[in-house]
């Protein structure tokens, strides 16, 4: 695109620059590089005074050349016309414009003939359209004619003068207004393009920019003649008093657009000095504009060149290695700017002549800058788009393909691999632990850990070849796609070395991590699956290597490849989970108790509520098969609801006989996350007129649980409603301390896992007495599961533990049956039940 704009902008210069050349053969005199006549006026004089003066020496000519606050005249001389009969007309070119006092006279002999004034602050009283400074000289048949040109003003007096014969003026002056067409034609196109531009995009700085575009127009029109051409008389003097201030509002307005355009990067830094206080800078400047003199502000804008020169291509340096690719136009306008402004500041300072090629170097450095900068943009809006793209497809912490990227580019990966009949194997990694850690450590500690742990293994994946890669929008590609916050997949090529590959990665797996102090190895899962045997689109492929990875049993290994049995299996759950839904819907689970004595006086003082389901089709069903399933399916909502709306009905039909025991009921730590689920158990005891005192809430602490604000509240509530609080199977999850504090419990239950093993395992015996002295210590009842023999209930009873369950003492039954159980009042223990 670039380079279609610069042919096209050489293309319309071209016949520009070879006119000027074929003029330049035909011209008279070019009197820029010879000394004229000149003297420096002292005092005020008239054009016929200066006429007879003595005083006009060519060595003067060098002194009227720059700053001064004095009046200097030139003079010209011409031969009397030797042709007679005939006119012969000469014209007079000056392409400086800025000399804000210029006068003309012409002289035949002693003869005034006529007079102009042409200075920028002067009125002209032009009636005719405006073609530039251009000065008829007819020449005399008689005697010699003269020329007397006057000028003063407080910036350069440069007066680079050009003769040429009445045609090839008149071509000069039609080429002058077709260079100014093209200059203003092309500034209104890139300022129309830009508003577009603008209007499309918004982006930060844009506008800064479009004010640019016209403070450029400004400037050109002042510096290259045509002012008048576009504005008024008042407004063009107007401009011409305070061209520093326009310069320097120019230079503002691209100090501003740089701040913008580069502020996502941070360059500059928000808290650098340039950026609290540039704009002050620019603010100094404009105020010296307006109380010294003229020659003092074109210092001072040189410095401020030389100052935006130097940090800006710093920023534009440091925004590219920062991988910012629209500072490489940036760049560029800003060279291309400055070497244009550099060499109109040195045909100010008399250091480069004023001729055709020096004066159109700044009008066509601003055209080319501002396209730079307008690709800038362009480059910028790419450069953002791309960022938003990645930020769709990619996961912000790790910048890993995320699980957009997945269910978007894969399905085409998978297509080509068809199609070139290629074998694949998509391995999915699940840690496992990431539920542990933000319990123990917080979520943003366990977030990192998941990040340095995944991080490793693209490391470890990145030195595979075997590895498939997935390009990225800024040219980048990753081995790894983060599909969830603890899960990610990758493919192999080689499906055939699958189990080395996965050995490999998993030494980046086993690797201890160092959280708080604390080492500790990750527990993850692997599942694989092939393309396209065990699945010919991705839906399918990804379910597999899914069932696969939570088949996983840590006693067998961390991973398993898709086999049909865990299919079969999956089918198996997918069928539970249905069935047990249909039953919910159809109110046919139930509850059974099992009795809970007081060790010491072996009395039932209450009981467990277990709940149970057997189904038509699959028979008696295991809670350890599905209050899994339902915690993960969600269903655990519904079959704790279905629970304490069963069991306060019971105790309401049955409140005399039960008024002197308690009922302990089971729920998940899931059901303390629902925000108003206190509310609900606290509503349904109310509306069966019961007494929460009567009723034990156990949780089961290997569930998964969280120490948020929501279950404060539900503890609180639950509390103050009158309800005790116990941790089910404690000792067996990482975070029973913390659970046991953050309930606020009342009971604590000794999970069977220990009390069953109590007579030959010591490390058993050691943890029970504990957990009794612990509940000891703290006021807390303590509740032994699992009793299955006399020797172990008499072990528990010397330790100090309150209540005690078990088959031992009493299996699970029917609610009917604890009713008579609890009416008897000499009830017989159950046998004890060989477990061998």
């Amino acid at each position: 695109m670039v380079f279609k704009w610069l042919c096209f902008f050489f293309l319309l210069t071209t016949p520009l620059w070879a006119n000027n050349e074929f003029i330049s053969e035909n011209k008279i005199n070019t009197y820029s590089h010879f000394p004229i006549p000149t003297f420096k006026e002292t005092h005020s004089i008239s054009a016929q005074e200066a006429l007879h003066s003595n005083k006009f020496h060519k060595e003067t000519y060098d002194e009227s050349q720059g700053f001064s606050q004095n009046a200097y005249w030139h003079k010209l001389q011409f031969s009397k016309n030797l042709t007679p009969n005939s006119e012969r007309i000469l014209y007079l070119g000056l392409n400086y414009y800025v000399i804000e006092h210029l006068d003309f006279y012409l002289f035949h002999g002693d003869e005034l003939q006529n007079s102009w004034t042409r200075g920028a602050l002067d009125n002209w009283n032009e009636t005719s359209n405006y073609k530039g400074i251009w000065i008829p000289l007819p020449l005399s048949n008689q005697q010699e004619t003269t020329l007397l040109v006057r000028k003063q003003g407080n910036s350069p007096l440069l007066t680079p003068f050009e003769l040429f014969d009445k045609n090839i003026a008149e071509q000069e002056q039609l080429q002058n207004q077709l260079l100014w067409t093209f200059i203003i034609s092309s500034l209104s196109i890139l300022l129309a393009h830009n508003i577009i531009i603008f209007i499309l995009l918004r982006q930060p700085g844009s506008l800064y920019y479009l004010n640019l575009n016209i403070v450029v127009i400004v400037a050109l029109s002042i510096i290259t003649g045509f002012s008048r051409w576009t504005f008024s008389e008042e407004l063009s003097q107007w401009l011409v008093e305070n061209i520093f201030s326009i310069f320097g509002l120019g230079a503002w307005l691209l100090f501003r657009f740089s701040l913008h355009f580069l502020k996502e990067i941070g360059v500059p830094s928000p808290d650098s000095l340039i950026r609290k206080y540039g704009d002050g800078i620019f603010i100094v400047f404009f105020a010296c504009t307006q109380i010294l003199s003229v020659k003092t502000s074109a210092l001072l804008f040189a410095s401020l060149e030389i100052f935006m020169f130097v940090i800006c291509i710093y920023w534009g340096i440091a925004a590219y290695l920062k991988g910012f690719i629209a500072a490489r136009f940036y760049l560029i306008s800003w060279v291309i700017l400055i070497v244009g402004s550099i060499l109109n500041t040195l045909i100010f300072w008399r250091i480069l002549p004023i001729n055709v090629m020096t004066q159109a170097i700044f009008p066509i450095a601003c055209l080319l800058q501002l396209f730079c900068f307008s690709f800038a943009l362009s480059d910028k809006a790419k450069q953002i788009e791309r960022a938003r793209k990645m930020e769709a497809i990619t996961d912000s912490s790790t910048g890993l393909p995320n699980r957009a990227y997945f269910f978007e580019k894969i399905p085409k990966v998978l297509i080509e691999a068809e199609v070139k009949q290629e074998k694949l194997a998509l391995i999915m990694i699940d840690i496992s632990n990431y539920q542990s850690l933000s319990q123990a450590f917080g979520p943003a500690k366990a977030d990192k850990s998941i990040y340095e742990a995944i991080n490793a293994i693209h490391t470890k994946v990145a030195t595979m070849p075997e590895m498939m890669s997935f390009p990225l929008p800024n040219k980048t590609s990753k081995k790894i796609i983060r599909t969830t916050t603890k899960t990610i997949v990758l493919f192999s090529k080689a499906p055939s070395q699958l189990k080395e590959q996965i050995q490999y990665i998993q030494i980046a797996l086993n690797n201890p991590d160092l959280i708080s102090k604390t080492h500790f190895r990750h527990q993850y899962k692997i599942g694989s699956a092939l393309y396209p045997t065990q699945g010919h689109h991705l839906d399918k492929l990804y379910q597999n290597a899914l069932i696969a990875s939570q088949s996983v049993k840590y006693s067998s290994g961390n991973w398993a490849p898709f086999t049909n049995n865990l299919k079969s299996n999956h089918a198996q759950q997918i069928e539970l989970i249905t069935l047990l839904t249909n039953d919910l819907q159809h109110d046919k689970l139930y509850f059974e108790i099992q009795p809970q004595i007081e060790l010491i006086s072996r009395k039932i003082i209450g009981g467990e509520v277990l709940i149970r389901w057997k189904n038509e089709s699959l028979g008696q069903v295991s809670p350890g098969e599905f209050i899994p399933l339902a915690e993960q399916t969600g269903l655990i909502y519904q079959l704790t609801n279905m629970m304490l709306k069963k069991v306060f009905l019971w105790a309401s039909k049955h409140a005399q006989t039960l008024s002197q025991k308690s009922l302990s009921i089971n729920i998940s730590a899931q059901d303390l996350l629902q925000e108003h689920f206190a509310s609900m158990v606290i509503e349904q005891l109310n509306s069966h007129q019961l007494h929460a005192n009567q009723f034990t809430i156990e949780i089961t602490e290997t569930s998964v649980f969280q120490n948020s604000d929501t279950v404060h509240h539900n503890v609180k509530q639950l509390h103050q409603a009158g309800f005790k609080l116990a941790i089910d199977d404690f000792g067996v999850g990482y975070s029973s301390m913390q659970n046991l504090i953050a309930l606020e419990t009342d009971e604590l239950k000794i999970d069977q896992f220990f009390v069953m093993k109590l007579i030959n395992d010591l490390p058993s015996q050691l943890l029970c007495r504990n957990m009794i002295d612990l509940s000891e210590s703290l006021g807390i009842i303590s509740v032994a599961e699992g009793i299955e023999s006399e020797e172990i209930l008499t072990l528990l009873t010397k330790w100090g533990c309150q209540v005690g369950q078990g088959y031992h003492l009493f299996r699970p039954m029917p609610a009917e049956q604890f009713l008579k159980l609890i009416l008897d009042s000499d009830p017989s223990l159950s046998p004890p039940v060989n477990r061998a």
